[in-house]
């Protein structure tokens, strides 16, 4: 049936931006209206906006399909079925649609309030707590599950995110990143107060001020691993992490400067393992010189490989550890250890470059005795922490950040 479009009823709108009428118009004007837009008995609109729009332009009449609405959750699916399927929505008009249909679906379904969405955050589910609200939506709107929670998230993430993502200045995927990386900052930060600090020796700051903290001539092994200067940043995870801070020219300065601080800390007997790259070796290795002795250059293998050129160059599956000492410490092993050591690398779950607890432990129980003190002031996520832990050292650690601070805290605790 034609209607004239000023009898059109337009309610409150999912869609609240829209592009192309003019294009729209045109194209209605040379090929005719080919789909009819839809409302329902009383003249209100259901789908089909920019048509409506676009006849409004050209003045003519519209035509129209008229069903039988039988609730105001059956007019939102109808709207949201249609744009969904156009792709004509932006992600935060479907989030914020699919925000009000929950609100009517609980409201007929009040049981599904407890669970998955009911009164928590839509990432605090859990494996086993199977939505019927998601089912119901995924089936309505013809799209996954994972489709229908990722876009009710958005619901949550930062006001001024909300708006980037209107203005398609943040794509939907880094939103959800930021804001997964948020959310765990958060829980890290609430579970991190109930460990004091001073109890487990680990300092939140510039580790050339914080190594004042420790006593000279105490630490029996000292292990860091500091930025390479070599400008890394990993992308392995969607939520990537942010750069390696100091990791240009500047990284040797504060190497430097760092094991001037830390010399007399150091035992008259004691040993030095510095993680390093062969792309800066040469660079790294005489500033340790200025103050230890280098014994040994250590390989670490890593048992995979890395991404890079990876058509151009070889694979790369080791990292160097320099050893050095100060004195002349022996060796603690029950049997003399080889300079190649093979450790399976982490998922770097916990920061971009991650160490594993069973290579750091080798080095511990090779280094020193229980009871004797072990140093790490660029901590990461505190993997020499938890070794010295486990083997039951003393320990320092020594980190920058507030959020490798509260996952070392987690760790620690756990």
């Amino acid at each position: 049936m034609n209607i004239e479009t000023n009898k059109i009823i337009i309610n409150e709108r999912i869609r609240k931006e829209f592009t192309d009428i003019n294009d729209l118009a045109k194209s209605i004007k040379e090929l005719g209206q080919i789909q009819a837009i839809t409302i329902d008995k009383d003249y209100n609109l259901i789908a089909g906006h920019r048509r409506l729009l676009a006849c409004k332009e050209l003045g003519i009449d519209i035509k129209a399909e008229v069903v039988n609405v039988k609730s105001e959750i059956h007019k939102l699916d109808m709207e949201l079925a249609e744009n969904v399927k156009r792709n004509d929505f932006n992600p935060m008009e479907l989030a914020e649609g699919l925000s009000r249909r929950k609100e009517l679906y609980e409201g007929l379904h009040p049981e599904t309030k407890v669970g998955q969405f009911g009164g928590h955050s839509s990432l605090e589910k859990t494996d086993s707590d199977i939505s019927r609200f998601t089912q119901d939506t995924a089936k309505r709107i013809g799209k996954s599950e994972t489709f229908v929670k990722e876009h009710l998230q958005l619901n949550d993430i930062k006001i001024e995110d909300k708006q980037k993502v209107r203005d398609n200045k943040l794509k939907k995927s880094e939103a959800l990143a930021i804001f997964r990386k948020e959310k765990k900052i958060e829980k890290l930060k609430e579970e991190a107060n109930k460990i004091n600090q001073e109890s487990i020796n680990l300092f939140q700051g510039d580790c050339l001020k914080e190594l004042d903290r420790v006593k000279d001539n105490s630490v029996a092994c000292l292990i860091i691993d500091p930025p390479y200067g070599i400008d890394y940043q990993s992308n392995h995870k969607l939520a990537k992490y942010d750069k390696i801070k100091n990791d240009k020219e500047e990284s040797f300065e504060l190497l430097n400067k760092s094991l001037e601080k830390v010399n007399p800390k150091m035992k008259d007997d004691s040993h030095i393992y510095i993680f390093t790259s062969w792309k800066v070796y040469e660079q790294v290795k005489p500033i340790i010189e200025n103050y230890f002795v280098v014994k040994n250059c250590l390989i670490w293998n890593k048992n995979n490989w890395s991404m890079g050129d990876l058509n151009g160059n070889y694979a790369e599956k080791y990292e160097m550890i320099i050893f050095a000492t100060k004195g002349k410490r022996r060796l603690l092993g029950s049997s003399r250890p080889v300079n190649v050591l093979d450790f399976a690398r982490t998922g770097n779950s916990n920061h971009a470059t991650e160490k594993p607890v069973a290579l750091l432990k080798e080095l511990i129980k090779n280094s020193t005795v229980e009871g004797e003190l072990v140093l790490d002031y660029f901590a990461g996520s505190g993997s020499t922490l938890v070794a010295s832990k486990e083997l039951k050292r003393n320990f320092i650690g020594i980190e920058l950040e507030e959020e490798n601070i509260n996952v070392i805290k987690k760790r620690l605790y756990d």
